[in-house]
């Protein structure tokens, strides 16, 4: 009896542990230009999305660009998403809020006219609260200005 639970026991240690994402999964995300946390995957720093100052407006050929990238996650069973929408820290902080989630409903937009399915808890303003670069400069004010798109297994 005592062979049968140890051979039961190493049966259940060599199983595969759930590795989130799937493989084809993982190359679409990593070709559209994600990257990889733990265990939430997001748009890299290079792809992400920038606006100029003061605006939340998505333009035509980006819209485009996100909708494409809605119907390639779905294409892999990727339905969702969280979004999350930043901006630079000048002006009232209560506006920069405000600003932020017009941003985050910019891009959840034709996210969802690609077929996602995005909950309005998942469409998130967070303001200047978490900057990517200094806000001493100008580029880093560029950089901060943003919306970050969230996969989760």
């Amino acid at each position: 009896m005592l062979l049968v639970c140890a051979a039961l026991l190493a049966a259940c240690q060599s199983l595969p542990r759930p590795s989130g994402f799937t493989a084809e999964q993982i190359a679409v995300l990593t070709s559209e230009g994600f990257t990889a946390g733990d265990p939430d995957w997001s748009l890299s720093l290079s792809e992400r999305l920038l606006f100029p100052f003061d605006e939340s407006q998505v333009p035509p050929d980006q819209q485009t660009r996100i909708e494409t990238l809605a119907h390639r996650l779905l294409s892999v069973g990727i339905d969702t998403a969280r979004v999350e929408g930043h901006t630079d820290s000048i002006g009232a902080e209560s506006y920069n809020l405000a600003l932020s989630q017009a941003r985050a409903e910019a891009v959840a937009a034709p996210l969802r006219a690609g077929g996602m399915r995005l909950t309005p808890d998942q469409v998130i303003g967070r303001g200047e609260a978490l900057p990517l670069s200094s806000n001493e400069t100008a580029e880093g004010r560029r950089d901060n200005r943003r919306v970050v798109i969230i996969v989760t297994p």
